[in-house]
Order: C-alpha cells, then structure tokens, then sequence
C-alpha cells in the first residue's frame, strides 16, 4: 500500500472545503479557493462567444468527411486531432506580413508578391490597387507559389504611371473565412 507521501501526482478536492496538491514534492492542503461568481466582463463574453463559435465551426467541419480529412492533415504534436485544428483554424486568423514591390513599375504585367502565412492554410488573396486619388485601379486574386505556400504573387492587369501615393491592399482568407488586410503606399 502506497502513502500519500509517495504518490506523484496529486491534485483535487476534497469535500468542499479543502484543496489538495503537490507542490515542489511536498503535498499541500488548503483551504479550498473561493470562485468569484458574478456576471462575466465584456471582454470574457467576447472571449466565450470566439470560443463557442470555434467549437461550432469545428464540429461542423468533423460531420463532413472530406474537411475532417483536409483538418486531419495538420494535426501535430499540440493539435493531436483534427477538431483541434479546425478549432484553432477557426479562432486563429491569418496574417499578411509583407508586401514587396520591387517588380513593381506602375506597367501592366508587372509582379506583386505578398507574404502571407497561417496557423492551417491560407486559401485565397484579394488585392486591391487604389490611386492617389482614392480610386480603385484594380482588384483581383494572387495566385500562391507552387513551392512556397507562404509566397503569393499578383499580376497587375492596369498601368499606373503615377506611383506616388498608390496604395496596394492585400487580404489572406484561411479556409473558416477568417481575414487580414496589410496595405502598403507607395
């Protein structure tokens, strides 16, 4: 019969009263914490709400078996299954870290590339070009690079000789919807 002494992991209530755990190798007995009770902040409803959605979202998706199997191809150490990783997939928006414009001229056929990364997949990019004077020039999709995922390149459709001022919008959407926009002005 082993002692409480050699137990390794110890923890829990016992009662209603007293707290049970084992701190630095030595078991700890304490009163039990009192829970503050009260109606949640706006912040933690937000938080609860994001939750509940995540949750809903993955479910959905697990009901389905092709986006169960799609989930259950980035499962990994810490996202041991694929409601995990439609879960995080849907709390986690993606990011557009970069837009370069070094092959940039203002020419039609000229090259955009953006970054733009996710906790799953990125699945789409929207770019939008806007004038100086606030008018759009064009919009359209990037295609993504066949050897980098990250990598996204838009081929622009109008020329602009007039640089200056040219604002350029990128948003990555991940596959719950999910989306960021980076914009970069010239």
């Amino acid at each position: 019969m082993s002692s409480l002494k050699d137990q390794t992991d110890i923890s829990g209530f016992l009662g209603g009263s007293l707290a049970v755990r084992k701190v630095n190798g030595k078991v700890v007995i304490k009163n039990r914490p009192e829970r503050k009770m009260g109606d949640p902040s706006v912040k933690q409803q937000a938080v609860q709400k994001k939750f509940l959605k995540a949750a809903k979202y993955a479910k959905t998706q697990m009901e389905d078996a092709d986006l169960k199997a799609l989930y259950e191809t980035g499962i990994t150490e810490k996202k041991k299954n694929a409601f995990a990783v439609a879960f995080s997939d849907s709390i986690n928006a993606p990011e557009v870290s970069e837009i370069k414009t070094a092959e940039f001229t203002g020419a039609a056929g000229d090259i955009i590339k953006i970054i733009a990364t996710d906790d799953f997949k990125v699945v789409r990019v929207k770019v939008v070009i806007t004038g100086a004077d606030a008018n759009i020039l064009e919009k359209g999709e990037a295609v993504q690079d066949k050897k980098n995922a990250e990598l996204w390149r838009y081929f622009t459709t109008v020329a602009n000789p007039s640089l200056g001022g040219t604002k350029i919008s990128a948003t990555a959407f991940d596959t719950p919807d999910n989306e960021t926009t980076l914009e970069k002005v010239l």
